[in-house]
């Protein structure tokens, strides 16, 4: 764009900086703009525009000037060059044109305020203070920080302590644990923000020391979450790009440096808040250095050191352009030209790149779609949700596909094109087709009837009649017991019961010794109630087969030691009927029923698969896992939470299903309950049409206020 044939008035309080030469070994300069602290980078061409400007000369006796001294400047060229100056506020507003220029741009920035807020709500900057004054007195005072001695001291304590907390993993580790609550989010949650400031610090000391100016330190909101950050623009005046790396890298290698110390004094300090304190430190310091700062997919820290380990400046757009032409051309066949020239080298990584980093922006943006909803009221959410998926995702996705549909005309589609949408449209074909889904159900194989046996009462066991692994019949005697208490109090009975029946048998005939007699044969009636009922808690002490099985389990008791009645004395199973008994999600609800056919595979090398039946599958969710095997406490495949201690909850929702044995021929001895899985071939099913019922219902149930 430019404003009429007249070349504009610049600012004067712009600077002119010597830069660093480009990725070509290129000599340029910086246009430095104090008032907005920003730097332009300007090529040597663009440098002898500037000086040479004309203000108020005409654009074609500017170009005829240039031209009669030797300088091949095109129309195209100024004129870019005049749209540049112009459209970042570089230029006086001396002129009508101008001044209508500036009111345009202004108004057409408070029309796009919907779109700068789509873009800048994700992360608004905050500034506080200016602290360059306080860094100008304070960075020759912690020099020693920056020190080598510094440097290796803490790399060898923090080796020292990584080796110690190896040696005691398990400690860590519980500690770990053990914080991860309410109380633990708060202090890991002050602990950011004490590793955050010392982060920033790093930065803004770095800067310092390579003589750069730090603009402004103060909060950015990340999807409304408080962060800080450090203004460090002044480092682009630096040449080397070994110093831009430094102040780059400083805040993570401060979080590192921090990590090292608090992991080796983790392992020194006794327990206790300074230990705890550490923890936290430690903790905090690793997470946050690995998972968000090193990454070069995100604005941070660890994009900027990629972006100048490599040389190449504005990284993700150029990489972008080189994604897009290469998969326009595998695609499409599209004979586009590079879009800047790079050898093949650089060329293949920037193009990994940019695809590595839309694989992980879309994970991203859609993970951010989802807090976002989750972190506002209901009705905010859903529209928030909807602008971060449509524009972040969706948009982009659109207007990729729109120039392809515009270039169509230009697509060259050779065999190997041809095959692979060919590919494409069977892989979609194939999901839109109905086809069965095996669906696997953790289980259980057991005994039809299966019984551990406990004693009433306390008792001493007197004899052990079988052993583990014996075959018994139905009433016959397990382990006789006798209770010296129970004993004591039947003999009491029976001598009671003579001193009565001599009382009767002297009884005479008068009227006052019958109404005595009458007394006496009720006491003779309550004895011998209370002696039945004794002998009946005498004749449960001995242990008798409720059915004929095979001991199964049994513990290590003899005779003469006391058992109480929570203890269980041995087991017993029916090894001629066994069943199955398995827990399936509720996403795999529809695809099974009655009469379905599975087979079940149990977790013992070498055993059979055996061919099972559904009976019966419940019509509600079960509260609480009865098997732990199966739970993810002790290995399993089905996720639960413990609630109590004895009660194990499903995450998601579990149904039980029964199943029957088609064969149990093939089962040798099972002494316990044998965990496994039953493969069961489910009904037909789309998976396309299963993946937007999963969505539709998800939009249903969360459109409910």
């Amino acid at each position: 764009m430019t404003i009429g044939a007249v070349l504009p008035p610049l600012r004067q309080n712009l600077r002119l900086l010597p830069g660093a030469p480009d990725e070509d070994g290129a000599p340029r300069w910086l246009l430095f703009d104090a008032v907005r602290n920003k730097y332009f980078a300007l090529s040597a061409e663009a440098l002898y525009l500037i000086r040479h400007w004309q203000a108020g000369a005409s654009a074609e006796g500017f170009l005829l000037e240039l031209n009669n001294q030797g300088h091949d400047y095109r129309p195209e060229e100024l004129a870019a060059f005049i749209d540049f100056v112009v459209s970042n506020n570089l230029i006086e507003s001396r002129t009508v044109e101008a001044s209508q220029h500036v009111y345009q741009q202004y108004a057409d920035q408070l029309l796009g305020f919907w779109r700068w807020l789509i873009h800048h709500y994700l992360f608004i900057r905050i500034p506080l203070f200016r602290p360059d004054p306080w860094l100008n007195r304070w960075t020759p005072r912690l020099n020693w920080l920056f020190a080598p001695v510094t440097h290796y001291l803490l790399l060898s304590l923090g080796g020292l302590g990584l080796v110690l907390v190896v040696r005691q993993w398990d400690s860590f580790w519980s500690t770990f644990l053990h914080f991860f609550s309410l109380e633990g989010l708060v202090f890991y949650g002050l602990t950011l923000a004490v590793v955050k400031s010392a982060h920033e610090l790093g930065h803004a000391f770095a800067a310092k020391r390579q003589g750069c100016r730090v603009a402004s330190m103060g909060v950015a909101l990340l999807v409304m979450f408080p962060v800080l950050y450090t203004d460090t623009t002044d480092a682009w005046r630096l040449r080397s790009r070994a110093a831009r790396l430094r102040i780059v890298t400083a805040g993570v290698r401060t979080e590192l440096y921090l990590a090292l110390l608090a992991t080796f004094l983790w392992n020194l300090l006794p327990d206790g808040p300074l230990r705890s304190a550490a923890f936290f430190v430690a903790t905090t310091s690793w997470v946050t250095s690995v998972l968000v700062n090193i990454s070069p997919f995100l604005r941070f820290d660890g994009y900027y050191a990629f972006s100048d380990w490599l040389g190449i400046e504005n990284l993700q757009q150029r990489a972008f352009a080189f994604g897009r032409w290469r998969l326009r051309h595998l695609l499409l066949g599209l004979k586009d030209p590079l879009p800047e020239p790079q050898p093949r080298g650089r060329t293949r990584l920037m193009v990994a790149y940019a695809w590595a980093t839309w694989l992980y922006r879309f994970f991203l943006f859609l993970g951010i779609a989802l807090l976002v909803y989750h972190l506002f009221f209901k009705v905010l959410g859903i529209l928030l949700f909807v602008v971060e998926v449509l524009w972040f995702i969706v948009l982009p996705i659109w207007r990729e596909v729109s120039v392809w549909w515009k270039r169509r005309s230009e697509c060259s589609m050779g065999t190997g094109r041809l095959l692979f949408w060919a590919l494409a449209a069977g892989v979609l074909m194939l999901s839109l087709l109905p086809l069965h889904v095996g669906v696997a159900v953790p289980a259980v194989l057991k005994a039809q009837s299966e019984q551990s046996l406990f004693v009433s009462e306390p008792a001493v066991i007197m004899e052990m009649a079988v052993k583990q692994g014996d075959a018994v019949e139905a009433g016959q005697l397990l382990v006789r017991l006798e209770s010296e208490p129970l004993n004591f109090e039947l003999q009491q009975v029976e001598e009671e019961l003579q001193l009565v029946r001599l009382l009767l048998d002297r009884s005479g005939s008068s009227v006052q010794e019958k109404a005595v007699r009458a007394i006496t044969e009720q006491q003779h009636q309550r004895l011998l109630e209370r002696r039945a009922g004794l002998q009946a808690r005498q004749e449960r002490l001995q242990l008798r087969a409720p059915f004929t099985g095979r001991v199964t389990q049994i513990e290590s008791l003899h005779p003469g030691v006391w058992v109480g009645t929570e203890m269980p004395l041995l087991s017993l199973v029916e090894p001629t009927r066994f069943h199955v008994e398995g827990y399936i999600g509720e996403q795999y609800l529809d695809l099974v029923r009655a009469g379905s056919q599975g087979v079940f595979i149990a977790d013992r090398p070498g055993m059979e698969a055996l061919p099972v039946k559904i009976r019966d599958v419940d019509i509600g969710a079960v509260f609480a896992l009865p098997y732990g095997e199966l739970s993810s406490e002790y290995g399993g495949p089905i996720a639960v939470r413990r609630v109590v201690e004895d009660r194990l909850v499903p995450e998601e929702g579990h149904y039980r299903v029964s199943m029957t044995l088609n064969d149990i021929s093939p089962i040798s001895r099972i002494d316990a309950r044998l965990p496994g899985v039953v493969r069961v071939e489910g009904e037909s099913r789309s998976w396309l049409w299963y993946q937007l019922r999963r969505v539709l219902a998800i939009l249903i149930r969360e459109s409910g206020f």
